[in-house]
């Protein structure tokens, strides 16, 4: 397994990336806008590469039902010159986290090399834009539009129809010109499921896996932990840590977190212990 990353390839058999979040925004659902401030921001981004982040994730709008609209032109300039900022401070790759394409290709031209759409490439031009940069993409199932509210999500058959969704993502994206190796899955814990089917698609990760792409596991702080266990946002650390590991063990290699240095630790364990098990 190799996912291409500003044209060099690299082995995800024996390595698991961490994507640090980094939130520019106002009204985070997790910070709280607490690293909106660019020094503030670039103190996170330090502690998350001294914590072993592979990736750097740069949000500069935020996600979910009845938040503020952040406007266009904002989200582009925030987004692009965050990204340009931490490329003249840190030696690892970014990811821009939008769903729309003019804010990817400009962070793109600004040093971004990943692009994290929740969406499932609503906007027509996201990856034509990412074939132009050279860039990777992340394909998210979500049931409805970003943005809608979808409190009683059904499926007829949750597995299957997410795995079928992927996969088409996973063919609009090659037939725009990215190779399988610059397209990575995410089931899309949380966004249009109930916290049962989300601990339902954790535990089918292994199916996703097939399906022949690097694969993102994106559990951190998320509703289905506190729903689980009845603990609030700022509670949920050693779950995710937890659904971390537990996704490597079933074929994520790539997680998305807000702190890194615990995960990476777990997740290091669990290839670690995959490969334990297979050379005994």
């Amino acid at each position: 397994m190799e996912l291409l990353l500003g044209g060099e390839r690299v082995d995800l058999t024996r390595r698991v990336l961490v994507m640090g979040v980094l939130n520019r925004t106002r009204d985070s659902f997790y910070d709280g806008g607490a690293y909106f401030a660019l020094d503030a921001l670039l103190r996170r981004a330090e502690e998350l590469v001294a914590g072993g982040a592979d990736v750097l994730d740069v949000g500069a709008r935020p996600a979910g039902v009845g938040v503020r609209e952040v406007p266009e032109a904002e989200e582009t300039d925030l987004a692009a010159s965050t990204v340009e900022e931490l490329r003249r401070r840190f030696d690892v790759p970014l990811s821009v986290d939008t769903r729309r394409a003019r804010v990817a290709a400009e962070a793109y031209r600004a040093g971004a090399v990943i692009g994290n759409d929740m969406s499932g490439f609503a906007d027509p031009d996201y990856l034509p834009a990412a074939a132009a940069a050279g860039a990777a993409v992340v394909a998210t199932h979500i049931r409805l539009p970003v943005g809608v509210p979808d409190p009683d999500p059904r499926y007829d058959d949750l597995v299957g129809d997410v795995k079928r969704r992927l996969l088409e993502l996973g063919d609009r994206a090659r037939r725009a010109g990215l190779p399988r190796a610059a397209v990575v899955l995410d089931p899309g814990i949380d966004l249009g499921k109930t916290w049962r089917q989300s601990l339902t698609l954790l535990a089918r990760f292994a199916d996703f896996a097939a399906l022949g792409h690097p694969l993102l596991a994106a559990p951190s702080n998320k509703i289905f932990l506190g729903r689980l266990l009845g603990r609030d946002k700022h509670e949920r650390g050693p779950a995710t840590v937890a659904a971390c590991a537990l996704a490597v063990g079933r074929g994520a290699r790539l997680v998305r977190v807000h702190d890194v240095a615990p995960v990476r630790d777990a997740v290091d364990l669990a290839v670690a212990l995959e490969h334990a098990a297979t050379e005994s």
